[in-house]
């Protein structure tokens, strides 16, 4: 596949570098341009870039199981599933994001129990492209490291009383951040994917080749 060559997949690091130098530089500027006392608070690079990403990344795949109905139906759920994390950025509008979220979990619910038996293909083919071991990834940094980098009792074994909120919460909204970026990695992955005219023609059915 052309997408494995060396000299494109050195381009792809050179790019993917530049993505990861940005978002460093955006958790830098915000720590030195707080909102008054308020540091990575919900009108900075940190968490509007957070719900940026999240937006892409459900309208990605979304499209992309549109165009490739063989992983349609894990396609929509993963669509799904960042759809509610987008309304759970906006947990600042106290319970006002709970009701869209639950309503998209419901929809995730019921398409996971109308295509139940289409799931296990549809998840086999998802989960063989190399794109995915990229949404994986970023899944667990997002949703699982940065949640255990942002316990309070960790963060007070490192400082006294109350100091250690700006630092708890610079570490767990950056790793969060990263985790999304390397989503956002996976989405591109999976495009050049599907793109690749070697695997796929022009219909956008896979094929296999010999």
């Amino acid at each position: 596949m052309k997408i494995y060559a060396p000299i494109y997949i050195a381009a792809r690091v050179v790019l993917y570098s530049m993505i990861i130098f940005g978002i460093s530089e955006g958790v830098l500027y915000d720590a030195g341009h707080p909102l008054g006392d308020c540091y990575f608070g919900e009108i900075t690079f940190v968490e509007i870039t957070q719900e940026t990403l999240l937006f892409i990344l459900l309208l990605f795949y979304f499209l992309i199981g549109y165009k490739w109905k063989g992983i349609q139906p894990v396609s929509n759920m993963v669509a799904l599933f960042f759809l509610i994390s987008f309304f759970r950025e906006f947990n600042f509008l106290k319970y006002n994001w709970l009701y869209p979220a639950l309503i998209a979990l419901g929809i995730l619910i019921w398409l996971a129990i109308r295509d139940f038996k289409k799931i296990k293909k549809a998840a086999i083919e998802f989960f063989s492209v190399p794109a995915s071991s990229w949404l994986l990834s970023g899944f667990l940094v997002t949703y699982v490291f940065s949640r255990l980098m942002g316990r309070s009792k960790l963060w007070r074994l490192l400082y006294e009383g109350e100091n250690y909120r700006l630092a708890k919460g610079a570490a767990e909204e950056s790793i969060e951040l990263l985790g999304d970026t390397i989503m956002l990695i996976s989405a591109i992955e999976f495009l050049l994917y599907f793109l690749d005219k070697d695997r796929f023609p022009a219909s956008g059915a896979p094929t296999s080749k010999p």
